[in-house]
């Protein structure tokens, strides 16, 4: 159906969703910026051998990967695209394994989502807010509201987002930079996997 390709598509394109990157999980100290006028013979002393200007020696500064911040605001939002649902298929799902299965990723992301802040705080990582598209989506879902045509909406839905949620945890586990980010993304991974595995079992109950 139109509408159901509509949100399906948009609901997984929330788990990759992100602020704009370029806010590293830790600043450089001691970095120099700009550029020294040319030396003249009058005023310029000859330079050292070895040293390069603007460079410190003995100290290396050490920059965050900005995937790992990219990936901390994706899993939010994923996070909490993921409770929306829930609470929305509580209240207007059809089938018992629908209601069970969105309570469920109600509680998990909930849980995990308060660790993700806390372990955002701490890398000083600015988490975004619920998008329109999560709010649009959810009110397109509505429109079926109590009927077997809404189950089938949000099982796909749900089913497309943890889909590409293993695969952003993927990434994560093997390219972050950042040991807490990465042991973050290793311990929701299980998790994850299980949401899928249940939503799956649902689909073939309809």
């Amino acid at each position: 159906m139109r509408m159901g390709h509509r949100f399906t598509a948009a609901a997984a394109a929330l788990v990759l969703a992100t602020a704009p990157a370029g806010a590293a999980l830790a600043c450089d100290e001691g970095h120099e910026t700009g550029s020294k006028s040319q030396d003249t013979a009058e005023t310029k002393p000859a330079k050292k051998p070895g040293k390069k200007p603007g460079a410190k020696p003995g100290k290396r500064t050490e920059r965050k990967a900005e995937t790992d911040s990219t990936f901390l605001k994706a899993a939010h939002q994923a996070g909490l695209a993921e409770i929306a649902m829930g609470k929305d298929a509580g209240k207007n799902a059809v089938m018992p394994c629908v209601k069970k299965t969105a309570d469920l990723l109600v509680k998990d992301h909930t849980r995990m989502d308060k660790e993700l802040r806390e372990l955002a705080r701490r890398l000083k990582v600015t988490l975004p807010r619920e998008t329109s598209e999560q709010r649009k989506s959810l009110r397109d879902m509505r429109r079926k509201a109590h009927q077997r045509e809404y189950d089938t909406l949000w099982l796909k839905a749900a089913e497309a987002g943890h889909v590409q949620a293993l695969e952003l945890l993927d990434a994560e586990i093997s390219g972050g930079k950042n040991a807490e980010v990465r042991e973050a993304a290793r311990m929701a991974r299980p998790i994850i996997a299980a949401h899928l595995t249940k939503v799956q079992v649902c689909q073939k109950e309809r």
